[in-house]
């Protein structure tokens, strides 16, 4: 008898951690800086220009054979102009992330719209996407690389 109940409770027990797995009781967060606090100014070396080098340069960057859309993003007055393609659009408007079609489409939820594509297998996290918005919002100042 005893045996049956230590059977039933434990099948109870692996039913019961199946459950919590399933309903991802036991997930955390994949964005470990989704709470990381922003810089006061965000720095284009700094912070701006490794995330475009990362995740932009390849289809946006100076490959002429490899660009996309025209769009330059590693030169400022590239990245500021109205975009070739598609006129009265600009990929970075200073002052303005929601008129800015880079950051538009690195928040955008539509896969056909989001950058980077998801089949390049590149993603910006939370923390990165704020620092690109900021940047934009403080002026997207652009800098000279200091050597």
């Amino acid at each position: 008898m005893k045996q049956k109940v230590s059977i039933v409770l434990i099948l109870l027990g692996l039913a019961a951690l199946l459950f919590a797995l399933k309903s991802g009781f036991f997930k955390s967060s994949d964005d470990g800086y989704v709470n990381q606090k922003l810089p006061e100014v965000v720095d284009y070396n700094f912070h701006i220009k490794p995330i475009l080098s990362d995740n932009c340069y390849t289809c946006h960057g100076p490959d002429a054979n490899k660009r996309k859309a025209g769009l330059r993003l590693d030169l400022e007055q590239a990245a500021l102009s109205e975009l070739p393609e598609n006129p009265g659009k600009y990929a970075v408007v200073a002052g303005r992330p929601g008129n800015s079609l880079l950051y538009r489409h690195v928040i955008s939820d539509d896969p056909k719209l989001l950058m980077p594509p998801p089949d390049s297998q590149l993603a910006l996290n939370s923390y990165e996407k704020k620092l690109l918005k900021k940047w934009i919002e403080q002026g997207a100042k652009f800098e000279k690389h200091w050597a």
